[in-house]
């Protein structure tokens, strides 16, 4: 027997059914990635243009041609009439132009000669009365004086008169209070009446000091314009410690 009888075929074997599996799986992939590509390039490319539209053909009817009429012959003109003669205008007549008069001169007017200056006479003349002089102007009366204004002012001075005149109380000094007190008094020609305490500065103490500062300053003496007429007045008493 020669070497190569001596040596035996080997056996055949069925395919694994694992190496079938995967070759059916890898051809379905191509299949499907082929058609991918295909649907993917049959979107990608252009729409195909619209096809044209069809023309509309109408056919009408010739229309007939349209008869000839010949135009009539204009009628005659008028002769127009002969003119009439114009007038011929009348010559008027001249008017006859009478000389005016001349003026007669005025007669010569006689000179009128002044009458001679009296002579001096021996005696003295009589002396002229000299007029009676102007009667004066009518005097204007005084303005009136303005009462409010002088109210006001006389106010100030009665209030500085009752701040100089307060006596601050030793008690209210040591306990170191302020405040103020609002008065109201009448006054007529330096002398004050009715004096009450319109307002209390919450210290009775103050509240009298204030009163008694009223009754007993010294008030300046009132306008002539005020003189003789009774005023009513409301005034604050300040008590204020100096530092």
């Amino acid at each position: 027997m020669t070497a190569s009888a001596s040596r035996q075929a080997p056996p055949w074997r069925e395919p694994d059914a694992s190496r079938r599996w995967a070759a059916s799986t890898a051809l379905a992939l191509v299949l499907e990635g082929a058609a991918l590509a295909a649907l993917a390039w049959f979107l990608s490319r252009p729409a195909p243009p619209p096809p044209p539209q069809p023309i509309e053909i109408t056919l009408s009817r010739p229309k007939p041609t349209p008869k000839v009429v010949a135009p009539k012959p204009p009628p005659p003109k008028p002769k127009p009439p002969p003119p009439k003669p114009k007038p011929q205008p009348r010559p008027r007549p001249h008017p006859i132009v009478h000389p005016r008069p001349r003026p007669l001169p005025p007669p010569p007017q006689p000179r009128i000669q002044p009458p001679p200056a009296p002579l001096p006479s021996a005696q003295p003349a009589m002396p002229v009365a000299p007029p009676p002089p102007p009667p004066p102007p009518p005097r204007t009366p005084p303005p009136k004086p303005d009462t409010a204004a002088l109210r006001l002012s006389f106010e100030a001075l009665l209030r500085e008169a009752i701040q100089d005149a307060v006596h601050y109380p030793e008690s209210a000094r040591l306990m170191r209070v302020e405040g103020r007190a609002l008065v109201s008094f009448s006054f007529l020609d330096g002398q004050v009446s009715q004096v009450r305490i319109a307002r209390s500065s919450g210290v009775p103490a103050l509240d009298q000091a204030a009163l008694q500062a009223v009754r007993k300053a010294p008030y300046p003496p009132a306008p002539a314009a005020l003189s003789g007429r009774a005023m009513s007045f409301v005034i604050w008493v300040r008590f204020h410690l100096s530092p």
